[in-house]
């Protein structure tokens, strides 16, 4: 059976999926065709059903969830890895009320989270997660939301913290930030079982043979360097790669669900 499958080019989505896509572990029954892009590009191809596998953001689900299940693996949750506010100038996410903040799309988590704690009054520039520290420093944004590495790197950017999202969200909610999710077609939930446990080969191939996948993982991260990469992969890929159930309960509600969704 032929899946098409989406995966983000960042460093825990190619660290997960690595081994499934080059059959360092059995894919039976299944064969994958595969697609890696920016996430926010997959969030347009899942509203339109257009994968059976897909990584998107948890911020789109509201918007596919009667296409789609959720997978109870390979996503990207936890503590401590939450979107961030940046800006090239000290001030509070308030004070820029009125001015342009640079997003890396309309359909993520960052964003839906942002506007949650502080509201709309604000331009909003969509672009893609990578353009968007560039845009700050030239100043076609006043600030910006970052998410995947741009977390460990503003700094050395010379950019400042305005919010870190992530903890405002997990002292809110007493829950881990939920960033991304596989999804799977509805039409496939009976074969959920099937595909978390290859999800959970693949990771644990990965963390036994990081060697061997690393030239993977570089291809689509080529300005990270190994330090980056290694923390992002360990905040990124965690027991809630392995099984979100534990915190299902608390992810449903934020999603407009119930735990019904995840398979």
């Amino acid at each position: 059976m032929e899946l098409r499958l989406g995966i983000s080019t960042c460093p825990n989505d190619t660290f997960i999926f690595m081994p499934i896509i080059h059959k360092f572990v059995d894919p039976f029954p299944f064969t994958f065709r595969v697609i890696l892009d920016d996430v926010e590009k997959l969030n347009g191809l899942a509203v339109k059903g257009l994968l059976d596998v897909v990584k998107v953001s948890y911020g789109v689900v509201p918007k596919v969830k009667d296409k789609y299940n959720i997978l109870k693996a390979g996503g990207a949750l936890g503590y401590g890895c939450g979107p961030v506010v940046v800006s090239s100038d000290v001030c509070t996410v308030d004070e820029l009320k009125g001015g342009k903040i640079a997003i890396p799309g309309e359909n993520t988590t960052a964003f839906m989270i942002f506007k949650y704690f502080f509201g709309e009054d604000f331009t909003f520039i969509p672009m893609r997660f990578d353009q968007i520290m560039p845009a700050i420093k030239e100043g076609k944004a006043d600030a910006g939301i970052l998410i995947h590495e741009g977390r460990f790197v503003f700094k050395d950017h010379g950019l400042y913290l305005l919010a870190d999202l992530g903890e405002l969200w997990e002292e809110k909610q007493n829950a881990p930030i939920p960033l991304g999710a596989i999804l799977l077609t509805a039409k496939l939930k009976k074969e959920a079982d099937l595909i978390n446990n290859l999800i959970r080969s693949s990771i644990n191939f990965s963390r036994n043979n990081f060697e061997i996948i690393k030239p993977f993982i570089h291809q689509y991260a080529e300005q990270l360097n190994n330090d980056v990469i290694k923390k992002h992969i360990e905040l990124f890929v965690n027991e809630y790669s392995l099984d979100v159930t534990p915190v299902a309960a608390k992810i449903a509600p934020f999603v407009d669900a119930d735990e019904r969704l995840f398979v």
